[in-house]
Protein backbone atom coordinates (compact mmCIF):
# COMPACT_ATOMS: atom_id res chain seq x y z
CA UNK A 1 0.00 0.00 0.00
CA UNK A 2 1.11 3.52 -0.59
CA UNK A 3 1.72 6.05 2.14
CA UNK A 4 -0.83 8.41 0.53
CA UNK A 5 -3.61 5.80 0.67
CA UNK A 6 -2.71 5.02 4.27
CA UNK A 7 -3.01 8.68 5.27
CA UNK A 8 -6.28 9.02 3.32
CA UNK A 9 -7.75 6.00 5.11
CA UNK A 10 -6.59 7.29 8.49
CA UNK A 11 -8.12 10.74 7.96
CA UNK A 12 -11.34 9.39 6.45
CA UNK A 13 -11.69 6.92 9.30
CA UNK A 14 -11.19 9.63 11.89
CA UNK A 15 -13.82 11.81 10.20
CA UNK A 16 -16.31 8.93 10.12
CA UNK A 17 -15.61 8.07 13.75
CA UNK A 18 -16.12 11.64 14.93
CA UNK A 19 -19.25 12.07 12.80
CA UNK A 20 -20.64 8.87 14.27
CA UNK A 21 -19.98 10.19 17.78
CA UNK A 22 -21.68 13.51 17.08
CA UNK A 23 -24.71 11.94 15.40
CA UNK A 24 -24.94 9.03 17.82
CA UNK A 25 -24.53 6.52 14.98
CA UNK A 26 -22.65 3.58 16.49
CA UNK A 27 -22.31 1.76 13.15
CA UNK A 28 -20.62 4.79 11.52
CA UNK A 29 -18.41 5.23 14.58
CA UNK A 30 -17.27 1.60 14.47
CA UNK A 31 -16.72 1.71 10.70
CA UNK A 32 -14.60 4.84 11.06
CA UNK A 33 -12.59 3.36 13.92
CA UNK A 34 -11.82 0.26 11.83
CA UNK A 35 -10.82 2.34 8.80
CA UNK A 36 -8.65 4.60 10.97
CA UNK A 37 -6.84 1.56 12.38
CA UNK A 38 -6.41 0.10 8.89
CA UNK A 39 -4.83 3.36 7.73
CA UNK A 40 -2.49 3.35 10.72
CA UNK A 41 -1.40 -0.23 9.99
CA UNK A 42 -0.91 0.51 6.28
CA UNK A 43 1.20 3.53 7.19
CA UNK A 44 3.43 1.38 9.38
CA UNK A 45 3.83 -1.18 6.58
CA UNK A 46 4.54 1.50 3.97
CA UNK A 47 7.22 2.95 6.23
CA UNK A 48 9.06 -0.37 6.32
CA UNK A 49 9.27 -0.74 2.55
CA UNK A 50 12.57 0.48 1.13
CA UNK A 51 12.53 0.09 -2.65
CA UNK A 52 16.22 1.01 -2.91
CA UNK A 53 17.25 -1.15 0.01
CA UNK A 54 19.97 0.32 2.18
CA UNK A 55 21.24 2.75 -0.45
CA UNK A 56 21.33 5.56 2.11
CA UNK A 57 23.91 3.64 4.14
CA UNK A 58 26.26 3.29 1.17
CA UNK A 59 26.94 7.01 0.82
Amino acid sequence: MSKVKAVKDHVTGKAKRLTGEVLGDQKLHDEGKAQEQEGREESEQAGKIKPLGNLDQLT
